[in-house]
């Protein structure tokens, strides 16, 4: 048998070890690292900075609906009462027109105000008085807070004839205001020939590091007043 004329060459066993040798592979250099680094950085700041403008505005509307819902919920309440008194009075807390007491009709029929013949005329008839300011969670009518609050009084003794009706102000009696928060509550009376109340409603809320308000002004007339 004839051998190879290279058999034993060993340029040719050491060109054969080069070719099975596996080729090295390639990795990043510095400056690839840095530039896919400063990439993801920045790709990273949008999202963050896309995250906390879409909180700050979901706090922001939040808060707006809160306080809208509040200030439109007092005014509604107090409106309520106040087109059917027969007379209110303004009071002053701790701020001037803070709260107002409402004088009810006495008289009902299937739970509408009625009417009765006096002085020669029919007309509506004293009855009941409820009071409405804002306290905290205790209905004290001494102490400020952000509840809607009504009571029954009487005007012997007050203020210390109130009595705060905390099945009306809170959820069953839990230390939440059903209408709330009402940062503050003012009332007019303008007494002429059409007697009647403006309301002004404020709810404040947060929005990250500043204040925001909600104000609500509704005007009723004191339809029973005559």
């Amino acid at each position: 048998m004839r051998r190879s004329s290279r058999a034993g060459d060993p340029n040719a066993e050491c060109g054969m070890r080069n070719s099975e040798r596996p080729t090295a592979r390639a990795g990043f250099t510095l400056v690839e690292l840095m530039i896919a680094v400063t990439v993801l950085s920045l790709i990273l700041t949008s999202l963050c900075g896309i995250y906390f403008a879409v909180a700050n505005e979901w706090q922001r509307q939040d808060g707006r609906g809160t306080a809208l819902a509040a200030t439109s919920n007092a005014c509604t309440k107090l409106s309520d009462y106040i087109c059917q008194a027969k007379g209110v009075v303004v009071l002053n807390r701790f701020t001037t027109g803070d709260a107002i007491a409402v004088n009810l009709p006495a008289n009902t029929a299937n739970g509408i105000y009625v009417p009765t013949w006096s002085s020669g005329k029919m007309q509506y008839q004293t009855g009941n008085w409820i009071v409405f300011y804002l306290s905290n969670s205790s209905g004290s009518y001494g102490v400020s807070g952000n509840i809607l609050w009504a009571a029954t009084m009487t005007w012997a003794g007050f203020p210390g004839s109130v009595t705060p009706d905390s099945a009306w102000s809170l959820y069953y009696d839990q230390p939440k205001g059903r209408i709330a928060p009402i940062s503050s509550l003012q009332f007019t009376l303008t007494s002429d020939s059409l007697p009647r109340v403006t309301i002004v409603a404020t709810s404040q809320y947060a929005t990250k590091t500043t204040q925001s308000q909600v104000r609500l002004t509704r005007t009723v007339c004191l339809q029973n007043a005559y």
